[in-house]
């Protein structure tokens, strides 16, 4: 009996030898283990111009309403199928109620709707534009990067930032007079664009005069990508 349990507490002994120290909590701690981040950024061009239209109307009925407001965007989709590479999509349709003044009664009804252009070819969009204006007006005009510019820059990206992140837990371990590192964990992040600043948008009130957008320079975007983890170091020699 006495020899089973010698044997059992070399056996206990070798593995909390091998798993390293032990917490109060009886926890193992692992040592020598580092976070780190890594990251890679481009500046690439917005090949992309969106723009939103919109057609808004107020009367007492909302039928009469809703049919003006089918009829003009049948118009305008009619209009965007003689544009080629430009897609075009209608949005949301809503309507509010308008109250009589300092009144809780409904006097009204205004009703809206808004159709969204997306195309690389900014003069083919910018004449669209004119032509719907007869009819609709302007409600945002930007730039964009399309999903394949955007998927080719986070291939590269990618590669670019788990690269710095090797090169840089390598410097830290032969800084620290360590031969190498151990991957423990790692996170690659997913393509981040930071906050463009504010482009001019083309914003036109009922009542306004009907104008072409005026020109806009594409300009370019920064995309970039973190990736983060953890790495052991290898002992010292």
């Amino acid at each position: 009996m006495n020899q089973n349990w010698q044997q059992w507490g070399c056996a206990a002994l070798a593995v909390l030898i091998l798993a390293g120290p032990v917490s109060a909590h009886g926890v193992a701690v692992v040592s020598d283990q580092i976070e780190l981040a890594a990251s890679a950024e481009v500046q690439v061009p917005n090949d992309l111009l969106v723009a939103v239209l919109f057609i808004e109307r107020e009367g007492q009925q909302q039928a009469p309403l809703a049919q003006t407001l089918n009829e003009t965007m049948a118009w305008a989709l009619n209009e965007a199928k003689s544009a080629a590479d430009i897609k075009v999509q209608t949005l949301q349709y809503t309507t509010f109620p308008v109250y009589a003044p300092d009144s809780s009664v409904i006097s009204g009804w205004r009703a809206r709707q808004s159709l969204r252009l997306e195309g690389s070819d900014a003069k083919s969009v910018g004449e669209l534009i004119a032509r719907l204006q007869t009819r609709l007006a302007i409600e945002s005009v930007d730039y964009a990067v399309s999903r394949t510019a955007r998927l080719a820059a986070e291939e590269s990206l990618t590669a670019q930032a788990l690269a710095r992140f090797g090169r840089r837990a390598q410097q830290i371990a032969t800084a620290l007079g360590r031969p190498g590192y151990r991957l423990m964990k790692l996170n690659v992040g997913g393509l981040d664009a930071p906050a463009m600043p504010e482009m001019p948008r083309l914003m036109m009130a009922r009542g306004m005069a009907k104008e072409a957008p005026a020109q806009l320079a594409a300009g370019t975007q920064n995309l970039s990508i973190t990736v983060a983890g953890t790495v052991q170091l290898e002992a010292a020699p």
